[in-house]
């Protein structure tokens, strides 16, 4: 019998344990941190379809993907296959660390994004010093003073903030940093919900000149089918760390026949 998973923690409930694990924190002397090389907007720059695969322990919604990432088995599959690395840093709902981030940037030579909730400076130095060379911005959970100072941030250290949206309105948010990524989350973060329309609706209304990203609710080559006339920047995580053949699930996604 299948054990049925608790529910899902609110969205309220992850930020607010964000804020709490960051409370008090000081920022770490500048003279600490080296500027990133720069290199994940020019890992998603090629003409043609790519993938961004992740590396995620559990999921509030899916419970435990692999409460230890198998790093030996993932980062040379990743590395053949994917454009960059996104890595979960939340430790409380998504077992990530910035432990983790660190030993995918020391092992891989793909960039890495850190993927949080970022509501302290603190944590966007804790992903420069693991490696990070993107960081995650959710306009949902920042006021737009917020998302300004954190973007530019993240910036300030040669790093590509990747900014997440959900609707019309944080698109229209979002592009008053002028960024240089979007990501648009197929996953509605207070129902948990899915839908590839997301994508749909709101890829259109994106700038040219501005990357990109679908994420959630990508599984299979035909999700990626229905999406390519919308996007090319694909960022895959939960069938990617269930997969039992790897090699075979990243051909699938990327349409290529397997030998």
């Amino acid at each position: 019998m299948t054990t049925a998973l608790p529910a899902p923690p609110s969205l309220a409930e992850i930020v607010a344990a964000r804020r709490s694990s960051c409370a008090g924190r000081s920022l770490a002397p500048a003279a600490d941190l080296q500027p990133a090389p720069g290199r994940f907007l020019a890992a998603l720059a090629a003409d043609r379809p790519s993938l961004i695969a992740e590396i995620k322990p559990r999921s509030p919604s899916e419970g435990v993907l692999q409460a230890a990432p198998d790093l030996t088995r993932l980062l040379p599959l990743y590395a053949a296959y994917a454009a960059a690395i996104s890595v979960l840093t939340e430790p409380d709902y998504f077992g990530g660390s910035f432990d983790l981030l660190a030993e995918v940037a020391r092992r891989s030579p793909r960039p890495a994004l850190c993927k949080d909730f970022i509501v302290h400076p603190a944590q966007v130095h804790d992903a420069r010093h693991a490696g990070a060379e993107a960081v995650l911005l959710i306009v949902k959970i920042l006021d737009d003073a917020q998302l300004a100072d954190f973007h530019a941030e993240i910036r300030r250290w040669n790093m590509t903030p990747v900014v997440e949206v959900q609707t019309e309105a944080e698109l229209d948010r979002a592009l008053r940093v002028d960024p240089a990524v979007i990501l648009i989350n197929n996953r509605d973060l207070a129902s948990f919900e899915i839908s590839l329309d997301t994508t749909k609706r709101l890829a259109p209304r994106v700038p040219s000149g501005i990357v990109t990203i679908a994420a959630s609710g990508i599984h299979r080559r035909a999700d990626i089918e229905t999406l390519l006339p919308y996007c090319t920047r694909f960022l895959v995580g939960t069938s990617l760390m269930r997969a039992a053949d790897l090699a075979s699930a990243f051909a699938d996604l990327l349409g290529q026949a397997r030998a």
